[in-house]
């Protein structure tokens, strides 16, 4: 949900953390890695919270070519005071430079809007993102960090928002995770954590794979969540 920030430029400092996501094999949601040309990722995602809230998001991104992914991201809340808020966005993400080495870095730019009932905020996002692979024996990890900012291009309010993550494959259907979550807007600073697990459902449809997991806004217990999506490559 986009909820934008007055004032001068945010002192955020980078965490080192990690990747936005990891699936079984490669990242799902590929952050700073772009998808191959002619390939593509969704997922559907629902979560909710103590506090009753209800949010649902669709994601979709495909490689166009092997320097350009394009992709959209639509998500809603269903607030417990019957509120409705969410945001829309369509990005491309570049490399930054020749991926060839074991650190991956990539760009984002894109355009959408936010809204809070029946108000509607047209906005912009820019983002960078780092990754690299890891290993522990014999099972593959991955790690990133995806920094993004997004502006109300009316207002010139914005959102500033770090995503990370820390995932290891532990055999070839199943994975593990650690995601953080800072954001910081008109709202203030919030920190929330998200471990969760990756599991691929059915034998015969390895292009399928659920995420099912839980999310805690710290200093805000009320704010504990239960989350499952659905991912599928193609």
């Amino acid at each position: 949900m986009f909820k934008p920030r007055k004032g001068c430029l945010l002192n955020i400092l980078l965490i080192v953390a990690f990747s936005v996501s990891v699936s079984l094999a490669t990242p799902a949601f590929s952050g700073a890695w772009l998808r191959e040309k002619g390939t593509g990722f969704s997922s559907v995602s629902a979560s909710a919270a103590v506090a009753r809230n209800v949010t649902q998001t669709i994601y979709l991104e495909y490689g166009v070519r092997e320097d350009l992914t394009l992709g959209a991201e639509v998500g809603s809340t269903f607030n417990a005071n019957g509120t409705q808020s969410g945001s829309a966005t369509v990005f491309l993400r570049r490399p930054i430079r020749a991926n060839d080495g074991p650190n991956v870095w990539s760009y984002e730019l894109g355009i959408g809007a936010g809204w809070t009932g029946y108000a509607i905020s047209p906005s912009s996002k820019t983002g960078l993102s780092w990754g690299r692979g890891y290993k522990i024996n014999q099972m593959n990890g991955w790690m990133a960090v995806d920094a993004s900012v997004l502006l109300d291009v009316y207002s010139a309010d914005y959102s500033a928002k770090i995503d990370a993550t820390i995932g290891l494959n532990f055999n070839g259907h199943l994975a593990g995770m650690i995601q953080i979550f800072h954001t910081e807007n008109a709202s203030g600073p919030a920190t929330s954590i998200a471990p969760s697990f990756v599991v691929k459902p059915l034998t015969d449809k390895p292009a399928l794979r659920l995420q099912v997991g839980g999310e805690t806004q710290v200093g805000r217990p009320q704010n504990v969540a239960f989350k499952i999506s659905l991912w599928r490559d193609f």
